[in-house]
Parts: structure tokens; sequence; C-alpha cells
């Protein structure tokens, strides 16, 4: 007897805890992105790249995001002047609604969710690392919690030439899957 009681009190706190599972989504869109083209030279002629080269950018679709409580995304490069001159290198990470075409022309509804700078004297190296907290009135959020978006960085110099390795690419996201069961 004792032991479909105790059975029953384990379903029941298991049944209590499962309604507040906060459950992670993260994705490495770095890992979309060919080998090739994760490294190379910026200069006079190639002064930007987009990840990914469609300037549509990548969608992404995230079924049950009316649930989501928060997120991060992260993308990160190391970068050196090769170059005689002074550059100055940004890393910006763009989003827009799924039916946006072009990330980068500011219209359709596409903002720039995060940019970080970084100048180097030449034959310096440095990192651009960029980190965007998704978080309630927050645009990029907003985007997100739409269910579908999407999303592209671009790397850019402002100089004579340095190369570039893209290190890190990432999503992640927290969403409480229960919010999406009605109360009565």
């Amino acid at each position: 007897m004792k032991r479909p009681l105790l059975l029953a009190a384990l379903l029941l706190v298991l049944a209590a805890c499962s309604g507040h599972t906060v459950h992670r989504v993260e994705v490495d869109f770095l890992s979309f992105v060919p080998q090739a083209n994760r490294s190379g030279p910026l200069d006079l002629t190639t002064a930007q790249v987009r990840v990914p080269d469609d300037p549509a950018g990548q969608l992404v679709q995230v079924p049950g995001a009316e649930a989501l409580l928060d997120g991060r995304v992260v993308a990160k490069a190391e970068v050196r002047n090769t170059g005689t001159l002074p550059a100055q290198v940004d890393l910006e990470v763009r989003m827009a609604p799924q039916n946006d075409t072009d990330l980068y022309d500011g219209t359709g509804g596409d903002l720039e969710a995060k940019k970080v700078s970084l100048s180097l004297n030449p034959g310096e190296t440095g990192t651009l690392d960029l980190s965007l907290d998704l978080a309630p009135g927050n645009p990029a959020f907003d985007l997100v919690k739409s269910g579908a978006f999407r999303i592209g960085a671009r790397l850019s110099l402002s100089g004579e030439k340095v190369d570039y390795t893209l290190t890190q690419g990432e999503v992640s996201l927290r969403l409480k899957l229960f919010n999406l069961i009605p109360t009565p």
C-alpha cells in the first residue's frame, strides 16, 4: 500500500516540476558557413563579408516562440591588421522579419541588433566580441518572439588590409513551453 502512494506522490511532484521547466534552444549559426568562408582577408577591394553570403540572411523558425523568456546572440571574430595604415573593423548582427529580402538595406523592418568596433594599428591583433541579450522591450526580442525571423552578420573594414577569422556565432533561446497551455 505504501508503494503505490509513494509512486503517486512522486508522479505529482514530477508533474508540478514540469510546469516550471525552462527549455534551452541553441543554434550554432557559424556551422552553416562553409569552412573556407570563415577566414580570409578584407582589403580595399573586398571591404566587407556577410554571414551568410545571401543578403536576406538566414531564416530561423522557432516553433512555440510565444513562450520565449529571453535569449542571447554571440558572435566573435579574430582580426589582424596586415596593412601599413591604421584600420577600423566593425562586426554587426542584423535581424529582420521573415519576409525581408535584404537585411542590410534599412527597409522592410530590418534592424541593426548590435554592433561592435575595433581600431588596430599595423601589426596589431584583436578580438571583436559581440554579445546581444534578447529581453522583453528589445526590438530583436520581438522579432524572435514572432516565431520566424532572419539573422545575419557583417564584418566591415575601414582601412587598408586585415585578416579575419570568424570564431563563434551562436543564438541561444530560453523558452518556457508550459506558457503555451492556456489557463482557464
